[in-house]
């Protein structure tokens, strides 16, 4: 990686305003830094060993790189993780619930319907920013009923979601992008690692990283405290 890289991706981390996804990213910077100036040094010197035969050289180069393997592991374990944390919080988001007693409300949540029914799935995602909790509400309740299809009704939800939580939406948006950005800047670094260690492909590394750190617990419970955000 050359040093523009860096420096971009250390701006993108600076502005990360949640600390765990902040922290997990400055981490993997670090990592593939070392990765690029000390282990591939370290690894070429290997390489250039004419006493080693090309077998001898593999596994000098993966002595050379297994120390390490805790590091990758966590980066990738802590990078799946704080993106399923994005999903949980947004699924933790509640919607006021239906009262299913309430015959006024089935009534126009049933007018609501024929107003949208027969609209094309373009038509009512153009429709959605502008639509009333109940118009919502409605299209949520029995998608099926309106010929709303899956992103209509993630769209609908969204909005939905932003009414009654108003600001969350927008916050769990730019926390998915930082964690989307930690998780191709940590594929990155174990690309790296791999290439270093001659892993030809992604399962070649996974064998390898659990055959070096065959233990993982104390990762994964670090991996949680780190994402639940605890001391």
């Amino acid at each position: 990686m050359n040093q523009p890289y860096y420096r971009h991706m250390e701006q993108a981390a600076a502005a990360i305003s949640s600390a765990p996804v902040r922290n997990a990213l400055i981490g993997v910077i670090a990592l593939q830094r070392t990765l690029d100036d000390v282990t591939r040094s370290s690894v070429a010197n290997v390489r250039n060993d004419k006493d080693l035969s090309p077998a001898g050289k593999t596994k000098k180069v993966r002595d050379v790189i297994g120390p390490r393997a805790w590091e990758v592991i966590k980066a990738k374990m802590l990078a799946r993780r704080l993106a399923e944390h994005i999903e949980e919080k947004r699924a933790a988001l509640k919607l006021p619930e239906i009262d299913k007693a309430d015959a006024a409300g089935a009534i126009l949540r049933n007018r609501v319907r024929d107003q949208l029914t027969g609209k094309t799935n373009q038509e009512l995602r153009g429709l959605i920013p502008a639509m009333s909790p109940l118009f919502l509400t409605t299209i949520l309740e029995a998608p099926e009923l309106i010929g709303a299809d899956a992103q209509t009704v993630d769209i609908a939800r969204n909005a939905a979601s932003e009414l009654a939580h108003p600001g969350m939406t927008a916050t769990l948006d730019a926390e998915r992008d930082a964690v989307n950005l930690l998780v191709n800047a940590t594929k990155a670094a174990a690309k790296t690692y791999g290439e270093l260690g001659e892993l030809p492909n992604d399962t070649a590394l996974e064998g390898f990283l659990n055959e070096r750190v065959a233990d993982q617990r104390h990762i994964a419970a670090e991996v949680e405290r780190i994402v639940r955000n605890e001391p």
